[in-house]
């Protein structure tokens, strides 16, 4: 079986840029694990609440906080589309009503945690991600310079950034970009 390579490699070279002294800003990655969007029609909801109910997810979830459960995490990103990832192989669920697809190939996360660093989502984004409007566990569809992302906040300060791999580096190096007069520090794996 082919090992999925990250876009981002050559990018994750451990190191420091930008501001001198402290770094208020830490970037990164990690690869996507089995990400699976299962999308539907006619009777979606019965199909998919089975599909979670396999999985350990309780519920449809919202269209802005994630559903987690036994190390997976959904994400209902429409009213007929989830996206799970952590699910192992969901082809098994196709059915009348209801389509898998294996988006693991098609996404990578960048990490970005810091001090600044819902700062710098603020200058990505025209989206209110203060601590009160975007909490752990909330989740938003957005883009970063007219690329379509998914931000998934991890923490007080962290977030992940579900980026289609064909633009990974470009949402990369704008993420850097606006990072710099904090102080940028790449973390490698």
């Amino acid at each position: 079986m082919l090992e999925l390579c990250s876009p981002l490699n050559s990018k994750l070279q451990a190191g420091r840029f930008g501001a001198q002294g402290e770094t208020g800003i830490a970037l990164g990655g990690r690869p996507v694990r089995d990400l699976w969007q299962i999308a539907g029609w006619g009777d979606f909801e019965a199909a998919a609440i089975e599909v979670l109910s396999d999985l350990g997810l309780c519920g449809l979830g919202s269209y802005s906080l994630a559903s987690r459960a036994k190390g997976r995490t959904a994400w209902r990103i429409a009213p007929d589309k989830i996206l799970i990832e952590n699910a192992g192989n969901l082809s098994d669920y196709m059915s009348a009503n209801l389509a898998t697809l294996d988006l693991s190939h098609a996404r990578t996360v960048i990490l970005l945690s810091g001090t600044q660093a819902r700062d710098v989502l603020s200058q990505l984004i025209a989206i209110d991600v203060t601590e009160t409007a975007f909490p752990e566990g909330r989740f938003l569809q957005t883009g970063i310079h007219h690329v379509g992302v998914l931000i998934q906040c991890m923490g007080q300060n962290a977030f992940e950034i579900y980026a289609p791999v064909t633009w990974a580096e470009t949402v990369w190096e704008v993420i850097c970009e606006n990072a710099k007069p904090f102080g940028v520090e790449i973390v490698a794996d």
